[in-house]
């Protein structure tokens, strides 16, 4: 799959702009470029209008799964990017016998990685170690190969990258993958990197809740100020699940029916829960409850939403009323998830 990326984005509507042009006359022309086996013609327009959505976004062409093709507009791993690559998507024209869509980069473990002058790395000469860390929900992976000893430092760290998104494709790379090194040296405890998705896909299956979806766990601590805290989060807590949910609105709800240590009364508690229904019916597909906090009086609601929607403006409007004193709302930019990473 040829990987391109061009400079910086521009003001508009380029997404628009983008599925206007392909669907004018873009998916036709890229697509006989690549029946010409000659893609490299249409590179530097595609790439000219990838780029006006954002300078760090990378595309790429390859075979589809339900289509002869796939456009791929991904952001590389970049959190800050990755909601321009899920509205780039979430635009997309249905898919047809043609073309078909992805804002993530797909397994494609069969590629020999070539670099001019450096000699092929197989994919299936790559060992791995594999350390389930179930605090974090992700597994801790080391990866070696054979031809790193070859390699300089830099390109050693890019293939080890390349190696994962290849066999396991970026999301799955994404969402469960937790530190990665890379091994010069063989590990004692190294295995075939085959092993690795069938690894990550029971890790996975054991941290979802039946129907598919993400589970929720349950933590306690303390605050500052020695209260009690109980938290609930989503699992596992990661962006790139939503990624174009990237504006943190933390909604802070008084309660003044408490137990002795601070916790709401059951009576309360339901309140509170109808509560957390009624604003996440408001929001619809434009936003998420990911967590929430309670301790000493307050509960601290961890919405994230669409900034290019009226989705946090949507929350303010509807937290009126609440009878236990004001609702506050602290909404700030934050595409990574900093603001619940303490709860991952």
């Amino acid at each position: 799959m040829p990987l391109f990326r061009r400079r910086k984005a521009a003001t508009g509507d380029p997404i628009g702009e983008f599925w206007a042009w392909w669907t004018a006359t873009g998916a036709a022309e890229v697509a006989t470029a690549v029946a010409n086996q000659d893609p490299s013609s249409t590179a530097e327009e595609l790439s000219r209008r990838v780029s006006r959505i954002h300078g760090n976004l990378d595309w790429e062409l390859g075979p589809g799964l339900h289509a002869a093709h796939v456009l791929v507009v991904t952001a590389a791993g970049d959190p800050g990017t990755r909601a321009f690559a899920r509205r780039w998507l979430r635009a997309a024209p249905p898919s047809d016998q043609t073309w078909e869509y992805a804002d993530m980069r797909r397994p494609a473990p069969d590629v020999t990685i070539r670099f001019e002058g450096m000699p092929p790395v197989q994919i299936d000469a790559a060992l791995v170690t594999i350390e389930a860390d179930t605090r974090e929900a992700a597994l801790h992976v080391g990866v070696h190969h054979p031809a790193f000893s070859e390699l300089p430092e830099d390109l050693q760290k890019r293939v080890t990258f390349l190696l994962l998104d290849l066999v396991l494709g970026e999301e799955l790379v994404e969402t469960w993958v937790g530190a990665i090194e890379t091994a010069v040296e063989r590990p004692a405890d190294a295995v075939p990197i085959a092993q690795l998705l069938p690894a990550v896909a029971q890790f996975a299956a054991d941290h979802v809740a039946e129907d598919g979806g993400p589970s929720w766990r349950l933590m306690e601590g303390t605050t500052a100020a020695g209260h009690r805290l109980v938290a609930t989060a989503m699992v596992p807590l990661r962006s790139v699940q939503l990624p174009h949910l990237d504006t943190h609105v933390a909604v802070s709800v008084p309660y003044k029916a408490a137990r002795e240590d601070g916790l709401p009364l059951d009576e309360t508690l339901s309140h509170l829960r109808d509560f957390e229904d009624h604003l996440s019916d408001r929001l619809g597909d434009s936003g998420r409850l990911l967590a929430h906090e309670t301790a000493d009086g307050h509960r601290i609601l961890h919405y994230y939403v669409d900034g290019t929607t009226p989705a946090a403006a949507q929350l303010e409007a509807a937290v009126t009323g609440w009878p236990d004193g004001k609702v506050a709302l602290d909404v700030s930019q934050d595409a990574g998830w900093e603001g619940v990473r303490h709860l991952s």
